[in-house]
């Protein structure tokens, strides 16, 4: 999947358009950048997609295994310092669940794809087109 990211002087402001192919978005600078608050900056889509992905994943295997969740709340911030993205999640599950399987599901989520990917060795490739 490609993510397209679009802007134009014309809009006169600096939010840009999102496309995946089928779903759209926007995001725009940070706040302290002159940006516009009602939109993810780029370091909120960072943390969002951790944070969605730890959800679902927990979601799903919740599902599967049969445990009695009734809510899932995953809070992600950041911080960034000496050239360091360091990353805080915290999981909140709720539902009558064991120690045991809590200590399951953190392991889970400690292994959706974007925590992997994240906490992976990443390489990024730029070329003008």
């Amino acid at each position: 999947m490609t993510i397209q990211a679009t802007w134009k002087p014309s809009q006169g402001n600096s939010i840009c358009q999102l496309t995946n192919g089928t779903a759209e978005w926007q995001a725009d600078l940070d706040a302290s950048a002159g940006g516009d608050t009602r939109y993810p900056n780029p370091h909120d889509l960072l943390d969002s997609a951790l944070a969605a992905c730890t959800t679902l994943t927990l979601q799903l295997y919740a599902k599967r295994k049969g445990y009695a969740v009734t809510d899932i709340q995953v809070s992600v911030a950041h911080e960034e310092a000496n050239g360091t993205y360091t990353m805080r999640r915290e999981v909140r599950v709720s539902g009558d669940l064991s120690p045991q399987i809590l200590e399951d599901l953190l392991r889970v989520a400690n292994r959706c794809p974007v925590h992997k990917t994240l906490s992976g060795q990443l390489s990024i490739q730029t070329s003008i087109a």
